[in-house]
This record gives structure tokens, C-alpha cells and sequence, in this order.
């Protein structure tokens, strides 16, 4: 598919790697030297080009967390592709989920979420910061996931959701324990609810009310990534670690019986 005006690119060269949105007429400035626009406009993907300084840069298709990263505005700390990638594995959305998240803040987890719920799924997404709705709105609309997206300005702790029978809640709070109750109201019944906190004080909170309502299945981690050096003369560990950021707590809903059986 050729490359037009508008369309993202993800550069990538001698230590360069950036994600640019395409300009007629412009310039795309790089620490390898300058590469214009229109000698850009109609190539196809994959294409190597040179920059004015003589260097080889892939025009590559970006992927959904790369125009994240690089592109999408943040006015709350977000939850990163490590950590979602294991919310969606873990949770087992996909094509036509119903999934809804408490906690949108920038909209980063609502634009993967909605990514692989597509074509037939939808995500609904709730905050209770009018910013926070603008943002989300803003950063789906630039990639061209809204349509898959619900956005809700309302309190779920107190006001709970408007959906049911969903395949999985996900919250992201400073105090997910309290909206904990009305996602399970939310949940089909045996669905997954998903809570991500960044400290363990959070975690134990969680897990009295998740096992108070008798979740079932209740798993905890958290997902560091170490990437390596991948030159052919150097080939060892990075000196960064992409480490802690989050503990993800994954349950089970279950339906108690109205009696217990007799012993």
C-alpha cells in the first residue's frame, strides 16, 4: 500500500527509530540527516530510502503502540504494551469482546483494548474526569478506533455501569476495592475482572474484596522486560530494564448458591 499524505511512518535507521506523520512539502529532520517528504509520498512500506547525508532509513508501517508512545497526548500515567499485552492474553479478549474499563485517563489501555475487539466487539470506557474523556477521545480519533469506543463521563464507584453480561472489566483507580462490587455487577457470570496497582498496599486491598465476593482463580504478577543488544559484534543485555511499572490482579467471577449443600 503505498504511503500518502497524512499516513504515519515509522522511520527507522543508524539509531534512529521515530514515528512521523507525512506532510506534503515537508521535511523529516533525523540525527542521520534530513529526508523530504515528497521523495516519501507514494513509496510502499518496507521501502529504504537515503537521507541527504547518505543513510539508510526503512519506511515502515507503525504499529498501534508505537504511534502511542510517540504520538498520543498523556495527562495520567498510562499502563504499557508489557503490561497489556498481558491483560489481554490473560483475559481472552478479542474479536467481539465487551469489555469495560474504569479509569480510561489518556485512553492508551482503551486504544489496545478497542484494537483487538474490532471488528464486532466494543469497549466502554469510564472516567470521572471531563479531561481525562477529551484526551481518550482525542488520542482513539487519531488512530482510528473511536468508533469502537463508548466513552462515559460517570463515577463507577457510585454509580456503577450501564452494561451487563460483559467478558471483562478492567480497573485502573487509585481505589479499584471500592468499584469492585459494581464491576461484578457488570460481569457476564463467570467474567474476568482485571485490576492494575501500582503498590502493594493496593494489592491487598484488592484481594480482601475480590475474595470477599468470591472470586475464584485469582492470579497476581507483575511483567518485567529486559531487551538485549542486537548489533552482531555486541549482542548482550540492554543496560536498561524495562522493570516494574504495575501488579495485575486477574479473577474469576462466580454465582454463589441461594444454600449450600448439606454436608
Amino acid at each position: 500500500m503505498p504511503i500518502k499524505e497524512g499516513d504515519y511512518v515509522l522511520i527507522v535507521g543508524d539509531s534512529v527509530r521515530s514515528v512521523v506523520r507525512i506532510v506534503k512539502g515537508s521535511r523529516i529532520s533525523t540525527i542521520r540527516g534530513i529526508i523530504n517528504t515528497d521523495d516519501v509520498i507514494g513509496r510502499e512500506y518496507g521501502t529504504v530510502i537515503k537521507t541527504n547525508l547518505g543513510y539508510n532509513m526503512a519506511l515502515l508501517r507503525p504499529l498501534i503502540t508505537d504511534i502511542l508512545l510517540e504520538k498520543a497526548n498523556r495527562i495520567t500515567q498510562v499502563i504499557y504494551p508489557k503490561d497489556a499485552a498481558q491483560i489481554i492474553i490473560n483475559t481472552g479478549i478479542g474479536p467481539g469482546s465487551r469489555v469495560a474499563e474504569a479509569g480510561v485517563g489518556s485512553g492508551f489501555m482503551t486504544a489496545m483494548l478497542a484494537y483487538y475487539v474490532k471488528p464486532n466487539g466494543k469497549i466502554y470506557g469510564y472516567d470521572k474526569r471531563e479531561d481525562s474523556i477529551s484526551v481518550a477521545r482525542k488520542n482513539l480519533e487519531m488512530l482510528g478506533l473511536i468508533d469502537w469506543v463508548e466513552l462515559r463521563l460517570r463515577d463507577v464507584t457510585n454509580d456503577g455501569f450501564l452494561e451487563r453480561d460483559l467478558d471483562a472489566v478492567v480497573l485502573d483507580m487509585g481505589d479499584p476495592w471500592n468499584a469492585i462490587p459494581k464491576a461484578t455487577e457488570a460481569l457476564r457470570s463467570d467474567g474476568v475482572l482485571v485490576v492494575y496497582v501500582p503498590t502493594v498496599n493496593q494489592v491487598l486491598k484488592v484481594l480482601n474484596a475480590m475474595n470477599k465476593i468470591n472470586y475464584v482463580d485469582i492470579r497476581m504478577f507483575d511483567v518485567m522486560v529486559r531487551e538485549w543488544k542486537t548489533e552482531p559484534t555486541e549482542v548482550r543485555p540492554q543496560t536498561w530494564i524495562n522493570a516494574h511499572t504495575g501488579y495485575l490482579i486477574i479473577g474469576r467471577r462466580t454465582i454463589m448458591p441461594v444454600t449450600q449443600p448439606a454436608k
